[in-house]
This record gives C-alpha cells, structure tokens and sequence, in this order.
C-alpha cells in the first residue's frame, strides 16, 4: 500500500491551502480541466478506497498534481 492515513491527511491539508487553477495539464495526453474537482473526488475515493491497490492511482495523480502545483509556486513550470 503506497498511503495511509497519515498521507492521507496530508494530501488533505495541502489541497485545503493550496491556489488551485481551473486546468492543469499532467503530462501529454493528460489534462484536468477542473482541478477542483479532480481533487475533491481524488480525496474522497481514496479515503473510501483505502488499501485498495487497484485506487492507488487516485492518489498517485494527486501527487502529481501537488509536485505541479509546488513547483508553479516556487516559480517552476
């Protein structure tokens, strides 16, 4: 299992604070055009999904995001 209950929070506590965009390109191929949304919904399967591995790809698409959105935030793109 990649998360528990401790990243879960942490994920949790970072999107709470964080100046999400409308859209956010993830890779090529690969846009979230309502990253409110995305995060939101990202949240609540991974807490409802936990230990599930086949959802460990909720939460591996929000780090990505959180590493998109920390990075904007220190001026790299």
């Amino acid at each position: 299992m990649k998360y528990a209950d401790k990243e879960i929070q942490e994920m949790e506590e970072f999107f709470k604070t964080a100046d999400l965009p409308k859209t956010i390109d993830l890779g090529p191929g690969s846009v979230i055009t309502n990253v409110p949304a995305f995060v939101y919904s990202h949240l609540q399967i991974i807490k409802l999904r936990k230990g599930v591995g086949i959802f460990e790809i909720f939460y591996d698409r929000l780090v990505i995001v959180k590493e998109k959105l920390s990075g904007i935030n220190q001026g790299v793109s």
